[in-house]
C-alpha cells in the first residue's frame, strides 16, 4: 500500500475525489427537490422539461444506479434542473477562487 500510494500523484487524486463528491452532492439535492416536490412541499416548479423514459428509464437497473449517483431522473423538472445547474455553478465558482487564494 505504502509503494503504491508514493506512485499516486496527490494533487490529482484529491482533484478527482472533490469533482465526484460534487457531482454526487449534486445528485443528493435533486433527489430531494424531487421528493419534496411529490410530497407538495414544493409546490413551484413542477413542469417537466423533457422525458427520456423512452431512452433510459428511471426504473431500470442503469437508470437506478445513475439516480443514486447522479441524481439521473427521466422526467426532470424545472426546478430540479435550475437547482443542479446553479449548485455546479456556485460550488464551480467557489472552488476556483478558493484555487487563487
Amino acid at each position: 500500500m505504502y509503494v503504491l500510494g508514493k506512485k499516486i500523484n496527490v494533487e490529482y487524486f484529491f482533484n478527482l475525489s472533490t469533482f465526484l463528491l460534487v457531482i454526487f452532492a449534486a445528485g443528493f439535492l435533486v433527489s430531494g427537490i424531487g421528493e419534496f416536490q411529490q410530497l407538495g412541499w414544493l409546490p413551484f416548479g413542477n413542469e417537466t422539461l423533457w422525458d427520456t423514459s423512452s431512452i433510459l428509464s428511471s426504473d431500470s437497473a442503469v437508470g437506478h444506479l445513475l439516480h443514486a449517483l447522479v441524481g439521473y431522473t427521466d422526467k426532470p423538472t424545472s426546478l430540479q434542473v435550475i437547482s443542479y445547474v446553479v449548485y455546479l455553478v456556485l460550488i464551480g465558482i467557489s472552488s476556483v477562487v478558493r484555487k487563487r487564494t
